[in-house]
């Protein structure tokens, strides 16, 4: 269902196969007539490529060396009837579904800011955001990646969200390619989701992913999945509990949202993750302490760092925590809600 800036270009392209637009120029339609915000929905006439624009004073448009380059897109600086506009244009047609994201995201954004120099630095904020996405690969997550982020979403939504609520978003760290992938002042927990039958065997990309001398608490959390066509709860079910579950809590929504975006998630690929789901088989608890089977930096001969190695979690069995334990130490990193 087309979005409202995506319905702009749509009365924008009709105007203009119609006719009833001029030869030349830009067509531009304000985004939101309600509010003080004026990003414009664009068309350049002569190559009917579509833009996003925001209209400033001459002394709020940031210095080019400022503005992040985007694949696909163009960045633009104009001068319409008079008025200084800066924005970016759609380069390459197979970021059009991407770019009516960007323009929705951009108008949320900007129109949360205060005055010009605020919606200038919102509006290049997000576009250094939308930056590291579309440098990603433009066909969507790996498989690898689709598992790895619904494991971190499960534990999320069904243990850390009911233990330290909706402000844990702020210590989701696995999108920044932290050691762990959640990180709070009080603790940490590494999230491995496997397909991998019996011996379950994880990966450890790192001699600090383990290193429990860094936290009073540091929890290892193995969800193994079996993966099937047309069953299971799909990525984009689990992102669309997450949101059900952040809504109301608005605090929570846009560090999410951005999170999902720095990961390699967008909706534009939704289609692509939603012919098989994910089914658990077992959830394992481990708290990583004092002889636990890991290599950490400390233990390392010298000379050797860079560590990759894999972990038989059968071999954990002594450091298994039950669910309600489990629960306990999350709730003891509660003191560290903040962003």
């Amino acid at each position: 269902m087309p979005t409202g800036i995506e319905n702009l270009w749509q009365a924008m392209d009709h105007d203009i196969a119609n006719g009833t637009a001029a030869s030349a120029g830009w067509l531009l339609r304000l985004a939101r007539p309600d509010t003080q915000c004026p990003l414009f929905a664009a068309i350049e006439l002569a190559t009917k490529r579509r833009a996003v624009l925001l209209r400033l004073p001459v002394d709020s448009v940031p210095a080019r060396r400022r503005w992040p380059r985007c694949k696909g897109l163009d960045s633009l600086t104009l001068r319409i009837d008079g008025m200084e506009h800066f924005g970016v244009a759609l380069r390459e047609e197979r970021f059009a579904d991407v770019f009516t994201s960007l323009a929705e995201d951009l108008l949320r954004r900007v129109s949360e800011a205060a005055n010009p120099v605020e919606q200038a630095r919102a509006f290049l904020g997000q576009l250094s955001r939308w930056q590291k996405f579309l440098s990603a690969s433009s066909e969507g997550l790996t498989d690898e990646e689709q598992r790895g982020l619904w494991g971190e979403l499960k534990f999320l939504r069904d243990h850390l969200c009911p233990a330290l609520g909706a402000r844990c978003v702020f210590g989701w760290k696995g999108p920044e390619h932290a050691h762990q992938d959640y990180q709070f002042d009080a603790g940490a927990v590494e999230v491995k989701a496997t397909l991998a039958k019996q011996p379950q065997v994880v990966r450890i990309t790192s001699e600090r992913q383990l290193d429990d001398a860094a936290w009073p608490i540091l929890i290892l959390y193995v969800v193994a999945l079996e993966t099937r066509d047309s069953a299971g709860e799909t990525l984009p079910q689990m992102v669309a509990a997450m949101r059900a579950t952040l809504a109301g809590h608005r605090e929570a929504q846009e560090p999410f949202e951005d999170k999902l975006l720095l990961v390699g998630y967008h909706d534009a690929h939704a289609v692509r993750y939603a012919d098989h789901g994910y089914i658990v088989r077992t959830e394992t608890f481990l708290r990583v302490q004092e002889g636990f089977p890991l290599l950490a930096e400390r233990n390392l001969p010298p000379g050797v760092g860079d560590v990759s190695y894999g972990l038989t979690v059968a071999a954990c069995a002594d450091f298994t925590m039950g669910e309600a334990e489990a629960k306990r130490a999350l709730a003891r990193m509660s003191r560290s809600e903040k962003q």
